[in-house]
């Protein structure tokens, strides 16, 4: 036996569905009458007291044939679940944000805990693509989840990031999500799902994408983390646009420095230039998030710390390499060691043959 639908999911989603009705005009009526609710239970006329004569005749003529509970019914039977401001799953981030969403449509499980939007170029250089990865990939092992927009280039590579290092993350799409735009990342996306996390929108299936959707659906980005993490932008990309959100929502804005003398660059270094934090290292970004304390203990020391107290460095060191290979200044971080006791621990597990390095890099040894 199916679960009572909550009477406000199902308002909104009405007024959410309603064609060519704004949803400023929606929130309106809410912000009016209390809750979406309210407003679908008042009276025609109380209603159009707040509309234009246009909008109120359309509004009324959908309310005359309500879809509501069935689009919510046909979505659940597909997996995707339909979420309210103050209703049950609805992520905190957004309810306080300007012009929050009306509803959200998810499809798999938003992550708990802090989390960092990370935005930049479609078109990237290598330098750049190689950077968000491995920022993504040391956020996510810091127990942050990296919130993206599933586009090429630089959301593309920072979730790609966040599944290198085992973490959550989530692609807000700018269609409904029973369809990933753009088509070309739909392996991603799935990818996404199976790692536990998860695609979301603000637009109902069967939508598809607008181009006037990806400037909305960039409030989302930035609305659900933290702050929000800049690399390579142009002037007028629509990375700066999530930048924006982020400013108007009291997010921090973080930019990756990059060189001056090209155009890729151009918007983020603008930003530098105007008061974003520069991020020179993912510790950066962590500590941006999770406080200075980030620095010395992260989250993905947890279980390091454990096999340290129980067996010594020598297993804390091969615990913190568990989820692949470390820069030895990451390894520092996460594990807290002094030089010394970390460079004792290092040669003996190299001397058992338990280790490898590669410069800097340090990596357990293949078995066998």
């Amino acid at each position: 036996m199916h679960e009572p639908l909550d009477p406000e999911l199902v308002a909104r989603v009405e007024l959410a569905g309603v064609a060519g009705f704004p949803r400023a005009h929606a929130q309106r009526l809410i912000d009016r009458f209390g809750s979406a609710r309210a407003a679908l239970g008042a009276s025609p006329k109380a209603r159009a007291s707040r509309l234009s004569p246009a909008l109120a005749e359309r509004l009324e003529a959908a309310l005359r044939a309500p879809v509501a509970r069935a689009r919510i019914a046909d979505a659940a039977a597909r997996g995707i679940a339909a979420l309210a401001p103050g209703v049950a799953g609805f992520p905190a981030a957004l309810e306080t944000i300007p012009d929050p969403p009306l509803v959200l449509w998810l499809r798999g499980t938003l992550p708990e805990g802090p989390a960092l939007a990370v935005v930049g170029a479609r078109r990237a250089s290598a330098r750049a693509l190689a950077c968000a990865r491995g920022f993504a990939a040391e956020i996510a092992r810091a127990g942050i989840a990296v919130i993206s927009g599933l586009a090429y280039g630089i959301d593309a590579a920072a979730h790609e990031g966040a599944l290198d290092g085992r973490g959550r993350t989530v692609g807000v799409l700018a269609s409904g999500v029973d369809q990933v735009t753009p088509r070309g990342q739909r392996a991603l996306a799935e990818r996404i799902l199976a790692s536990g996390g998860a695609w979301l929108s603000e637009h109902p299936p069967g939508t598809g994408a607008h181009a006037r959707h990806f400037p909305e659906r960039n409030r989302l980005i930035s609305g659900l983390a933290a702050a929000t993490l800049i690399m390579e932008a142009r002037e007028k990309s629509g990375s700066l646009w999530t930048a924006r959100h982020a400013l108007e929502q009291g997010r921090d804005v973080l930019v990756v420095p990059g060189p001056i003398d090209t155009d890729l660059c151009r918007g983020t270094n603008r930003l530098l230039r105007d008061g974003a934090t520069p991020i020179l290292e993912p510790a950066d970004a962590i500590e941006a998030v999770l406080g200075p304390l980030a620095r010395t203990a992260p989250p993905v020391a947890r279980a390091v710390g454990e096999a340290a107290a129980e067996n010594g460095p020598g297993a804390a060191i091969l615990a913190a390499l568990a989820d692949g290979p470390l820069e030895l200044d990451a390894l520092i971080r996460a594990l807290g060691l002094g030089p010394a006791a970390l460079s004792a621990a290092l040669v003996e597990l190299e001397l058992e043959g338990r280790i490898r390095r590669d410069g800097a890099r340090i990596a357990r040894a293949r078995a066998g």
